[in-house]
């Protein structure tokens, strides 16, 4: 590696107490060490600014800025797009990692983030793997095919796995934010842009972040079948597609995944007037 140049990671949090001390530390104590960390709030409820503020102040860390947003949105998605808008804003570094707040990092990946970006001049983003976390006793590596996305439906790591540079971010996020679509979140939108009309797909073989789950997040995958409001982020993410590329919608209209999807989606729209 010949230069050192700046990381920003973006923190967003919205009522994360239990975990937002120990997102942030995962980053302080990376081994690489030309980092910032910027801190949205997005209006918690609970004590996670006044515990970071302390934090800050307790422990004198002057690479850690801390944004407290006033006016919280109805629709979590579109404070999510707003949170990393306004973190990216306040950045400085060439090199953009994302970080959920109860999420957290291994303690050389953005060593490696830097590495692979240094190596791979034309390459703007890059996912890592994700072990999900359930408590220190319980680590388990996603064994998940990631893989770009086509006419399919996608496997992308989640957000905390994503980073970027920063000049091709700052492009893309314009493109991808638009005010439609309320149940894409920015990872999904980016994610697919850049896959689709980049063709960008980087992937660390590694498992570089700790993915926080709940007891109950693993359980039997087949009910998110049973949930009508997944299958209106899915035709949500078919229409999102066709938005990016127009030329798309004749491979996927008569897929049998996207007839399904339109089909459950119709059935509900019709039971709903009923």
């Amino acid at each position: 590696m010949l230069s050192k140049p700046l990381v920003s990671v973006l923190v967003n949090n919205f009522n994360k107490e239990k975990y937002c001390i120990e997102a942030v530390n995962s980053v302080l104590k990376q081994i690489y060490n030309n980092i910032e960390i910027i801190f949205y709030d997005d209006c918690s409820s609970d004590n996670s600014l006044k515990l970071i503020n302390k934090y800050k102040k307790k422990n004198h860390i002057k690479n850690l800025k801390i944004i407290k947003n006033l006016s919280h949105g109805n629709i979590a998605s579109f404070n999510q797009i707003k949170g990393i808008k306004t973190a990216l804003k306040k950045s400085k570094g060439s090199i953009i990692c994302f970080l959920d707040s109860d999420d957290s990092f291994k303690k050389d990946k953005i060593k490696k983030v830097v590495n692979f970006f240094s190596t791979n001049k034309k390459k703007n983003i890059l996912f890592d793997k994700p072990s999900f976390y359930f408590n220190k006793k319980k680590n388990i590596k996603s064994k998940i095919l990631y893989s770009s996305r086509n006419s399919k439906w996608p496997k992308f790591p989640p957000t905390s796995c994503m980073s970027f540079r920063r000049h091709n971010l700052l492009k893309v996020i314009q493109r991808v934010s638009i005010k439609k679509y309320n149940h894409l979140w920015l990872d999904f939108r980016l994610a697919t842009f850049f896959s689709i009309r980049l063709n960008q797909f980087n992937l660390i073989e590694e498992h570089l972040t700790f993915y926080r789950q709940s007891e109950f997040s693993h359980d039997k995958s087949y009910k998110k079948y049973l949930n009508l409001m997944w299958w209106s982020r899915r035709k949500q993410a078919f229409d999102f597609l066709f938005y990016i590329k127009k030329s798309l919608r004749k491979k996927t209209i008569c897929s049998i995944d996207y007839m399904i999807t339109k089909y459950i989606n119709k059935l509900n729209f019709k039971q709903f007037l009923l």
